[in-house]
């Protein structure tokens, strides 16, 4: 196995993907370059691009990233994301061609598929199968589900909603989430809570030179209230240890929440106190560089135990730039967990 908090040397191509058995068949000559961006609170989640010195066929095509990295005569394959590619603008010169083309996620299809009106998801459902079945109706990428939670009431979606916005909205009611794997697989579940990662004196070597530290409370709500139909309960934070908290600020920040989305049987005391909760998960954050290190992305755990560079604490990955070169550079952010 390659250790890659060592030197290793690396390759890339770009692969079709097959829509019908999501296998890689043949490679696309003339990758140059190619960048990966990952954010877990967006729609989409990640989106890229890659530019070519050769000309493309017309129309969108499935692709997979996939980087073969070699240390001591040992050798790994790697996917590192799979997009739908549009391509774009090409410039033509003496010398041939070049073609840049624009990456979304493989969640794309079911931003771009619209529900009918009527469509409604049922109480008592199972939510996670429900926001699964809405993105598999749409993605030839494998869907997986990894758990489950019942909808304590009618989800009616308005005419128009994407298919991505209504497992969206399910599971951000839930507080769980959908993530994607390097080879397209989305996996709609729990936000995890062991650690992908660990920064440590032993993987120090992973790490840039510079870490940011970002912290701002202005957005950190200390009250939630939540209002369904005619009733309206009020969940607040007075703990001393939170400095959003109503004792240390002294004032009210409120969120105000007219549709809530209550899950497992919950009473709407419960769902505000758990929202409330969510909302002040994270207060600062780390900003940093580091080398790619295999299954790491946003939503996941990192963990630092490097007080020293202001790394000492445990976080969740919230943001990722992957730059294709001599390896993969990844630019990070990730929120503290509290």
């Amino acid at each position: 196995m390659i250790d890659y908090g060592k030197g290793y040397s690396s390759s890339w191509r770009m692969m079709v993907v097959d829509r019908d058995t999501w296998a890689a068949t043949d490679e696309l000559q003339g990758l140059v370059s190619a960048s990966v961006e990952r954010d877990k609170d967006s729609d989409l989640i990640e989106s890229g691009s890659a530019s070519f010195d050769a000309g493309l066929q017309r129309g969108e095509f499935w692709g997979r990233l996939e980087m073969l990295a070699e240390q001591d005569g040992e050798v790994e394959r790697h996917a590192v994301a799979t997009l739908l590619f549009s391509p774009g603008d090409s410039t033509s010169t003496v010398g041939g061609k070049t073609t840049e083309c624009s990456g979304r996620s493989v969640l794309a299809p079911a931003e771009d598929k619209k529900l009918l009106a009527g469509t409604y998801a049922p109480m008592g459902a199972d939510g996670a199968a429900y926001a699964a079945s809405m993105i598999a109706a749409c993605t030839p990428a494998p869907v997986v589900v990894e758990g489950s939670f019942t909808l304590s009431q009618n989800y009616v979606f308005a005419e128009g909603t994407t298919y991505l916005e209504s497992a969206r909205t399910i599971l951000d009611g839930a507080g769980w989430q959908m993530s994607i794997s390097g080879g397209g697989t989305v996996t709609v579940g729990p936000k995890p809570t062991n650690p992908s990662l660990v920064l440590d004196s032993a993987h120090a070597s992973l790490l840039g030179v510079e870490i940011g530290v970002n912290g701002s409370l202005e957005e950190v709500p200390n009250r939630y209230i939540a209002i369904d139909g005619d009733r309206q309960v009020v969940a607040v934070d007075d703990s001393r240890d939170n400095p959003a908290s109503l004792s240390n600020r002294g004032r009210y920040v409120d969120e105000y929440d007219s549709s809530p989305q209550l899950v497992d049987g919950e009473s709407l005391e419960a769902y505000a106190r758990r929202k409330l909760a969510e909302a002040n998960e994270s207060l600062e954050s780390r900003t940093y560089t580091r080398e790619w290190w295999p299954d790491v992305t946003v939503g996941d755990i990192v963990v630092g135990s490097m007080a020293s560079v202001d790394l000492d604490c445990t976080m969740r990955v919230s943001t990722q730039s992957l730059e294709v070169g001599n390896g993969v550079v990844v630019s990070e952010k990730a929120e503290v967990l509290r």
